[in-house]
């Protein structure tokens, strides 16, 4: 089976393509002119009618959404590949839970944080919105590094997709800050941005 993943360089959708990098699956990344507003397009709205990125679409015309659902979906499918614990296991709930904690704690404060004036009526409540989503978002760091193995990867049993969202998500945030409070997050980030089988992907969707 082939993926489609639609997204853009530097977004979110860098997660999925990692994932299929580490299970070795076909898939063609295409590009969403997101700075111009295309993901806010009719044509994109078919496909995605929540208008975010990424959004997945297979061979046989499946369209999946939700980085978190993706990622449960492609370890169902292809669960030689590792990127989830066992089924049923204690070590797989806690990498549903950490995934789901970044994706609805931490994720949308990115947007807050780029994109004030969605959310604020006026350019002082935009700017008092982002300080806030800003420091929101390093408390909800320290949360992540705490439950963490303290090892280069956040689940004692090894790495797993949990350490694909959290380097992608982690580089958002100021590496000094990284280094400084959440040594165990900048470990996990180093550690997965060597990974061989995803030097391609985040040549494309982290800068050096």
């Amino acid at each position: 089976m082939t993926y489609t993943i639609y997204g853009a360089p530097g977004t979110g959708s860098g997660i999925i393509e990692a994932a299929c990098a580490e299970l070795g699956l076909d898939y063609d990344a295409r590009d969403i002119d997101a700075r111009n507003g295309e993901h806010m397009g009719e044509a994109y709205r078919r496909l995605n009618p929540h208008r975010k990125m990424p959004t997945v679409v297979t061979d046989h015309g499946e369209v999946l959404t939700e980085t978190v659902a993706i990622i449960i979906t492609l370890d169902e499918r292809h669960s030689t590949g590792g990127l989830l614990p066992a089924r049923g296991s204690a070590e797989r709930a806690q990498a549903l839970r950490w995934m789901t904690f970044m994706a609805t704690e931490l994720y949308p404060l990115v947007e807050m944080i780029d994109y004030p004036e969605r959310f604020a009526g006026t350019p002082e409540a935009a700017s008092v919105l982002r300080k806030r989503a800003e420091a929101l978002t390093r408390e909800r760091w320290l949360v992540v590094e705490a439950a963490g193995s303290g090892a280069s990867h956040f689940l004692s049993s090894g790495f797993s997709a949990v350490d694909l969202y959290i380097t992608k998500v982690g580089v958002w945030t100021e590496r000094a800050w990284r280094q400084a409070h959440v040594p165990a997050i900048e470990r996990i980030i180093t550690a997965v941005r060597a990974r061989p089988a995803l030097e391609r992907v985040w040549a494309r969707h982290i800068p050096r």
